[in-house]
């Protein structure tokens, strides 16, 4: 049998953890419900018709209900109130459907929803919305696609929290950040011996997310490189890292006491080619209307 570690486990367990325990545990989690799964996988499809996502989605009358809640926020709304799966499909295209469904089917995934699932959450929402908002900024290709790597950057989280194993724990976790002022990650680093980019991007893997998607999940909250990002997969990690810091700036997704991390987020937009001149600015902007437009639109997330 082969006993060599897999290179994402690298240096993210702490001592006496061994990853294949990791493995097995990941391995036990319910994959992503049928209905969303194959409709994912007919929009990777290039030959897919908005008629066969409608007839897919409306079999599961739930998630099409989250689905159309979440299409008429106002990321995706456009001059008119969107009534059917159909006027979803069109309205918002393909690429952004993928993140709705994705949305609709993590929130789903919370049967539970106390206070800490709802925390999570709201976070989740808010980097997806900011990071769309950044990549607009930047004026970047993937507008689109981005949303869905924001709202999956905290996919671990929601599977700490969903897993009675570690959900018995989690408040540990959110005392540390608390009382110590430090990051999600770090505490759960801490309480578990390792933290939710791990267990995320093992987890969209296992949900047959692409490698990219799995790779920006993982590295989105690693420490930041010395220049500036030299491949688009690394712009998108660093995009995401800066929208998770632009949402906690924001208030939301992080409890009392959570570290004030505004220099640090400079350094990312900086890296990310924001203009020095008028960067803080913007980003004291982007947090006000992130705050602004979450605080609107809070209801369509339950």
């Amino acid at each position: 049998m082969d006993t060599t570690t897999p290179q994402e486990f690298a240096g993210r367990l702490s001592s006496g953890k061994d990853w294949r325990e990791i493995v097995a545990w990941v391995g036990d989690l319910p994959p992503m419900p049928m209905v969303a799964s194959r409709a994912i996988s007919l929009i990777e499809d290039p030959d897919c018709t908005a008629s066969e996502l409608t007839k897919i989605l409306s079999t599961d009358a739930a998630l099409a209900a989250r689905v159309l809640k979440i299409a008429n926020s106002a990321m995706f709304a456009r001059q008119r109130e969107i009534t059917t799966l159909s006027q979803a499909i069109m309205v918002i295209g393909f690429k952004s459907l993928k993140g709705v469904i994705v949305a609709a089917t993590l929130r789903q995934f919370q049967k539970k929803f106390g206070d800490n699932e709802r925390m999570v959450w709201e976070g989740s929402m808010a980097t997806g919305m900011a990071a769309s908002q950044i990549a607009t900024i930047l004026k970047k290709r993937y507008v689109e696609e981005i949303f869905l790597l924001g709202l999956l950057h905290s996919l671990g989280q929601i599977v700490l929290l969903v897993q009675a194993s570690t959900a018995k724990d989690y408040q540990l976790v959110l005392d540390k950040v608390q009382i110590q002022q430090v990051d999600f990650a770090t505490a759960e680093q801490d309480v578990f011996g390792f933290a939710h980019p791990l267990i995320g991007a093992l987890v969209a893997k296992k949900w047959n997310f692409s490698s990219d998607a799995c790779q920006v999940i993982l590295h989105y909250c690693d420490p930041l490189p010395s220049q500036k990002p030299d491949s688009e997969l690394e712009e998108k990690t660093l995009l995401v890292q800066l929208a998770s810091l632009v949402a906690h700036a924001a208030g939301i997704g992080n409890p009392e006491g959570y570290p004030e991390r505004k220099e640090h987020m400079y350094a990312v937009a900086e890296l990310l080619g924001f203009d020095p001149s008028n960067m803080r600015k913007t980003l004291n902007e982007l947090v006000s209307t992130t705050k602004q437009t979450f605080e609107q639109e809070r209801h369509i997330y339950d």
